[in-house]
């Protein structure tokens, strides 16, 4: 099943490289009138969603933990992600 949200985004298009569509897709998460579960359907649609549902949990279900050591596993400041994606 296709994913709505997501359309026809593929792996290459997520990368950090891309920083516009990570920034639109976090806008539609929070103007979500119930961002919790339209998180989870995406996870239930999307292989690569579930995948980093399952990192997320296997850090406390902690997404800042989580991101922090992803961040440190690949060798990237996450704090510059973080001004890229707020600026």
């Amino acid at each position: 099943m296709n994913n709505p949200i997501l359309g026809n985004l593929n792996a290459h298009q997520m990368m950090p490289g891309n920083i516009g569509q990570i920034k639109q897709m976090m806008q539609m998460v929070r103007s979500a009138g119930n961002p919790g579960a339209m998180v989870q359907n995406m996870a239930q649609n999307n292989p690569q969603m579930k995948q980093a549902m399952d990192f997320i949990k296997q850090n406390g279900n902690d997404p800042k933990k989580a991101f922090y050591a992803l961040a440190q596993q690949k060798g990237v400041d996450p704090d510059e992600i973080l001004r890229t994606l707020q600026g």
